[in-house]
């Protein structure tokens, strides 16, 4: 019986084990005059910071946002730019992921 709990246990344990990724999300990236960083936070304004900056997980509601912009913020040369973030995600029946566990 202690046999079967343990086997038990270590099954349990790397079935809800996570998978670290490589997650991609979007954000309006913009040209401002003594700022290196500057990103748009809403559709008429902007931050200096990347964690102020409206993020997006679908490029197409990027894309959206983007066109949404007001004309102070298109003068600003706004771009759409992919960045990264490890995440923790847990496998699915119908999906499985490649990477470090977390």
């Amino acid at each position: 019986m202690k046999r079967f709990l343990f086997v038990l246990a270590l099954i349990t344990t790397s079935a809800q084990a996570g998978v670290l990724i490589n997650s991609p999300y979007w954000v309006v990236g913009l040209t401002c005059p003594n700022n290196q960083e500057c990103y748009a936070a809403s559709n008429g304004s902007y931050t200096g910071s990347l964690n102020g900056a409206r993020r997006f997980d679908d490029q197409v509601q990027a894309m959206k946002f983007l066109d949404s912009l007001t004309s102070s913020l298109r003068g600003k040369s706004p771009r759409l730019e992919q960045r990264t973030e490890q995440q923790c995600v847990q496998p699915s029946d119908n999906r499985n992921y490649q990477g470090r566990p977390c």
